[in-house]
């Protein structure tokens, strides 16, 4: 069974009345710690849905011109914890944006906007970002050409984790989540990131950025060390379904700020397989060094 994420299948997130919450039976705080302890391999599937501000351009093409492609980013990959959280994670990110989109980003980058030539890059191809051993590293056309790239150290849940603001291995960042929740209950059965079918455990809450960026570590990674003032009050859907083990299966995240921000909503679902085969995560030979694209993750655009 396929599936995407859309802004209509996780806005549900936000419709959990507080009396719903019942005695949890399943731990997922106790899981984590236990998979991080056995340094698990995990498959990672990710879809993001990106609400945009219009670009009048749009308007002015012949009907039927941009038809094809979006600006929603894709993401596959393995993820391998260890003390702490995420140690190391390879995976491949796309954005098959449309040539219409792909046509904006060059016009506006030739007047100098620097995050439309990183994006015009990231949007040409799939590219590959692996974090390993406190390195991140990139290969692809957003770095440069087909060949590994150093792009500077960063902690091992950096290749994963960007559109996706929820570090759900983060202990600090699930804690507070957890003891946040306003549902705590059984869920319906899911699929996994191999489309398996899961019963599960879910957790279901409201945070906003400020309250994220004083708990988690990971977020503040993210936005660079520093939260602007006018986006602290935007409000953070977010749930979390495990299997009956206290597993994550699928962590989703919705935030829609609305005009006047650089996004008007954005809805991310991270699906996980476990009991996965995977290699060791190793850190490729680099060719040389390049700088992670702007604005390749949705959260760039809220970096101060």
């Amino acid at each position: 069974m396929s599936w995407i994420v859309t802004m209509a299948g996780v806005v549900g997130l936000a419709a959990v009345p507080a009396s719903a919450q019942a005695a949890a039976t399943v731990d997922v705080v106790a899981a984590v710690q236990l998979l991080q302890a056995q340094s698990q391999s995990v498959k990672v599937v990710q879809h993001t849905a990106a609400d945009w501000p219009y670009d009048p351009r749009f308007g002015e093409m012949p009907r039927g011109a941009c038809r094809g492609g979006s600006s929603d980013p894709r993401l596959t990959g393995v993820a391998r914890l260890g003390r702490g959280g995420v140690v190391a994670a390879d995976v491949t990110r796309s954005m098959p944006l449309g040539k219409c989109h792909l046509q904006f980003l060059r016009e506006d980058a030739a007047g100098g906007d620097r995050r439309a030539a990183d994006l015009a890059k990231v949007g040409s191809a799939a590219h590959k970002v692996r974090g390993v051993g406190g390195v991140l590293y990139g290969a692809g056309p957003a770095y440069g050409g087909k060949s590994w790239v150093r792009l500077g150290s960063a902690p091992g849940g950096a290749a994963l984790y960007g559109d996706q603001i929820i570090d759900v291995f983060d202990l600090g960042t699930l804690k507070a989540l957890v003891a946040s929740a306003s549902s705590s209950k059984p869920g319906p059965s899911i699929h996994d990131a191999d489309n398996r079918a899961v019963k599960t455990w879910g957790y279901r809450g409201t945070t906003t950025f400020g309250q994220l960026f004083k708990v988690s570590t990971p977020f503040k990674q993210m936005l660079g060390g520093r939260l602007n003032p006018k986006y602290s009050r935007i409000t953070l859907h977010w749930g979390i379904s495990t299997d009956l083990s206290g597993r994550p299966v699928i962590v989703q995240a919705v935030w829609r700020p609305g005009e006047g921000y650089p996004m008007q909503s954005v809805a991310v679902a991270t699906r996980f397989s476990w009991n996965v085969k995977a290699a060791a995560i190793k850190a490729p030979r680099a060719g040389g060094t390049a700088r992670d694209p702007y604005g390749d993750d949705v959260i760039d655009v809220f970096r101060t």
